[in-house]
């Protein structure tokens, strides 16, 4: 993202900053927040990626008391005389707007699906290209998400093949099943997967509180 400022200025009592996008579009952040975000070495640990303003020390009714910007940075000084630079392509991406904050949630939720018809094709992946490339591990989520169901192919029928998918992309959370649980035909089975018969599509357990997912 490369974005260019085309002009900003304080309203509101300066509690209020406008920003006018070369592209045309504008944005507006309250001065609060601006200061609640404040990127300095004082206010902001980058090792860390966090927050070193104490909320104590944020006046909610703070204003600003000068304001300058150029094409790339926007300059403000705070009343206690505290000095914050925000470059433009951090503010354009968070821009407060309705139609900002929606195409940021399309990026990161990725809502779109895909709904189940005659003409479905199951994405199919190979297992090991999941486990070993960052690509394919994505591709393979990401499909999950749009479609619901993807078929892996190529794993071995040894135990422990679940449980190297579950770790290559997060922890598995313990159940009183334990960590995993091993489906296999058993006399006098007191449930259908525990037979040689075929298992239609379903999902475990849909009424607990926390189903099974990603």
């Amino acid at each position: 993202m490369h974005c260019a400022i085309q002009k900003a200025e304080a309203l509101d009592g300066a509690h209020l900053m406008q920003v006018l996008w070369h592209d045309g579009a504008e944005s507006l952040y309250p001065a609060i927040w601006l200061r609640d975000n404040c990127p300095c070495s004082d206010c902001y640990l980058d090792s860390a990626k966090a927050r070193k303003l104490l909320i104590e020390a944020l006046d909610v009714n703070i204003c600003m008391e000068d304001l300058t910007f150029d094409r790339k940075k926007v300059y403000i000084t705070w009343p206690d005389e505290h000095y914050s630079e925000f470059e433009a392509d951090w503010l354009k991406k968070r821009c407060f707007s309705q139609q900002a904050r929606a195409k940021l949630q399309r990026e990161l939720f990725l809502p779109e699906c895909q709904h189940w018809g005659s003409e479905l094709q199951l994405p199919t992946l190979d297992f090991e290209d999941v486990l070993k490339n960052d690509e394919h591990a994505y591709k393979w989520l990401s499909s999950l998400k749009k479609v619901g169901i993807v078929r892996l192919t190529g794993a071995s029928h040894k135990r422990g093949e679940v449980l190297k998918l579950g770790k290559r992309i997060g922890f598995l959370y313990l159940t009183f099943y334990g960590h995993t649980w091993q489906v296999q035909d058993k006399i006098d089975a007191n449930n259908v997967a525990y037979t040689t018969g075929k298992l239609s599509f379903h999902t475990d357990y849909p009424a607990l509180h926390h189903p099974p997912g990603v």
